[in-house]
């Protein structure tokens, strides 16, 4: 078994990556195994990285060390491969994706890691590259791609460059008119319209740097969360972002008029006007975009003590 570390050198504090990599030769020294460090050198190499460890054949797990992004970029090279396993030590600014999991520390420990299994989790497929953890398209994508603009300032955490994003966004645009088709796990179709802040495809629970936008959605259960949140008056949203952050908007009487929640196969989007759509935090703009669950498409692995 090798074990590949990708390693993102601007993610978490300064000298996190050369801490992280002593602690490699650390282990491996007295455990012995093979093992390789790789430093990314620029948006995507990650990817290309962790594919080319995919594919000589042998069994190996690949390591993405750093943030929801370099997690992204690793499980979009070793998906679908089965001699290839992807586990995540999240020193990023977000690290939103192991929160369905449990705590970041428990991620972070190096030993219940390196013990640790690997199981079949579902991913989502779309229109412009897949992802692991939570899509959106709307308003809350457009949160997360004017995010970027903070999440990099100093002494600015993932949770504040969201809520920051998060403020100037409301000066905008705040719905986009859509026609949504979800597709249920019995190949049923349900169909709506009109004026939506967004809709969400969950395969994990939290994104945003701390939102819990699809609180009951599972890994490995070959299903995805879908909600739609309806265009709300501005009086009301101050008493909905704190229910929606704590993820208690699947039950709260205050979004009964607002939400749609369903559980299925497929979404599909459609707007005449240009949208963006988040990707784990990747964003791009359309006009149409569908996300549909891939059951079982990534093996992960779970440090020790974890279960699903």
């Amino acid at each position: 078994m090798r074990d590949v570390y990708i390693i993102n050198p601007k993610a978490g504090k300064k000298n996190s990556a050369v801490f992280f990599m002593e602690r490699v030769k650390t282990f491996h020294a007295a455990h012995g195994g093979a093992y390789t460090l790789c430093l990314t050198q620029r948006a995507g190499h990650g990817e290309a990285l962790a594919r080319e460890a995919a594919a000589q054949g042998d069994a190996v797990r690949i390591w993405a060390v750093g943030g929801d992004g370099t997690l992204l970029e690793v499980v979009r090279g070793a998906a679908n491969r089965e001699n290839a396993a992807v586990g995540v030590y999240p020193c990023g600014s977000g690290n939103d994706f192991v929160r369905t999991l449990g705590e970041r520390d428990i991620f972070m420990n190096f030993e219940r890691q390196q013990r640790g299994t690997a199981v079949p989790i579902d991913m989502i497929r779309t229109e412009h590259g897949n992802a692991v953890n939570i899509c959106s398209l709307g308003f809350d994508a457009k949160v997360a791609e004017e995010m970027t603009r903070y999440k990099h300032l100093p002494a600015v955490s993932g949770e504040l460059a969201y809520t920051l994003s998060l403020a100037k966004c409301f000066f905008g645009r705040l719905a986009d008119p859509m026609a949504v088709t979800i597709t249920n796990e019995r190949g049923e179709t349900e169909r709506y319209s009109g004026e939506f802040m967004f809709a969400l495809a969950g395969n994990g629970r939290w994104y945003g740097g701390g939102f819990c936008g699809a609180p009951r959605a599972e890994l490995a259960d070959g299903l995805l969360d879908f909600v739609l949140i309806r265009r709300p008056a501005y009086h009301r949203i101050p008493g909905l972002v704190g229910r929606y952050k704590r993820g208690e908007h699947i039950d709260s009487a205050r979004f009964s008029d607002l939400l749609v929640y369903r559980r299925g196969t497929r979404i599909e989007i459609e707007s005449p006007a240009e949208m963006v759509s988040n990707m784990d935090g990747n964003c791009v703009r359309t006009c149409r975009e569908a996300y549909a669950v891939m059951p079982g498409a990534l093996r992960f692995i779970l440090p020790e003590g974890v279960v699903l």
